[in-house]
């Protein structure tokens, strides 16, 4: 679902506080705000898309395989103050 950013609008006309609603992409655009019922707009920004640096490329990029390859250690907390590795 596509994240969408608001802003309300104040009874004198100036700009209030962003927010922003995790709604589908056919549902349409608020015209007060959900909870306090004050009047805002949709603010138009350019979509991001994170295809090369998002997270699900940064999981493949750095995944257990390729960096036991690559000579790194995995470490995890032992929970007495130290670290144990696992690989």
């Amino acid at each position: 679902m596509p994240l969408r950013r608001y802003i309300v609008i104040k009874a004198d006309g100036t700009e209030g506080e962003l927010f922003e609603a995790d709604l589908p992409a056919d549902a349409p655009d608020f015209a007060v705000h959900p909870v306090t019922r004050e009047p805002c707009r949709r603010v138009l920004e350019a979509p991001t898309l994170t295809v090369k640096y998002g997270e699900g490329a940064m999981k493949q990029a750095v995944s257990e395989e390729k960096l036991a390859r690559a000579g790194f250690r995995k470490l995890e907390k032992n929970g007495e103050g130290g670290w144990t590795q696992t690989n």
